[in-house]
């Protein structure tokens, strides 16, 4: 299809791939966003490499876009340095292409649309998950039951209330083992194997 190698239509989809990544990480849920954002950034790849694409500038452009999403779920204190990573991600959208090139208009408006939607969108979200207290934190997870998805030495991936998160254990966990919440901490869970009088 021929709209799928106009440059300007490759470059909404990138940055629809990148913005509903951001989305799912500011956001855990089932993983959904997570691999339909992922899904949609090696589309886009694929088809940035049927038109010469500058990978440097590609590079540029995620990694511009990841700084500017991900510094100030990282820490409130780097939200100002976050800039630098649009500003990035700005300019390497002008050479993503070496016969070809994005609508000026198109990435102005595409910088402007992701500033505005981390302002408004994602910030209030992140504030309200840090204006948890650490009661309420436990009071939603701590005691519920879940199972492991990928195995967890350390680290691993656990189903809780049907969602996905990251979760910490003081012995390996197999993948399918019966779990418990003990702790929440932020976003990352601890857990234990479930007593088999507790476990479903």
């Amino acid at each position: 299809m021929e709209f799928l190698q106009d440059p300007n239509v490759i470059y909404l989809l990138l940055m629809a791939g990148l913005w509903i990544s951001a989305t799912g990480t500011y956001i855990p849920g089932t993983g959904v966003a997570e691999i339909a954002g992922a899904g949609l950034i090696l589309g886009t790849v694929y088809l940035m490499s049927l038109l010469a694409a500058n990978w440097i500038a590609v590079i540029a452009l995620v990694a511009g876009a990841s700084l500017f999403f991900l510094l100030p779920l990282l820490k409130s204190e780097w939200e100002n340095l976050a800039i630098g990573g649009l500003a990035l991600q700005a300019i390497a959208s002008f050479f993503l292409f070496a016969e070809a090139s994005v609508s000026p208009l198109l990435i102005a408006v595409g910088v402007l649309l992701a500033w505005g939607y981390h302002r408004t969108i994602l910030r209030s979200i992140l504030k309200q998950q840090r204006e948890l207290s650490s009661t309420q934190k436990d009071e939603f997870l701590i005691g519920a039951r879940g199972r492991v998805m990928a195995a967890i030495e350390e680290r691993g991936t656990v189903q809780v209330k049907g969602e996905l998160w990251t979760a910490r254990s003081r012995s390996r966990l197999e993948s399918g083992t019966e779990i418990v919440v003990t702790q929440q901490d932020g976003l990352e869970l601890h857990v234990e194997k479930a007593k088999r009088e507790d476990a479903k």
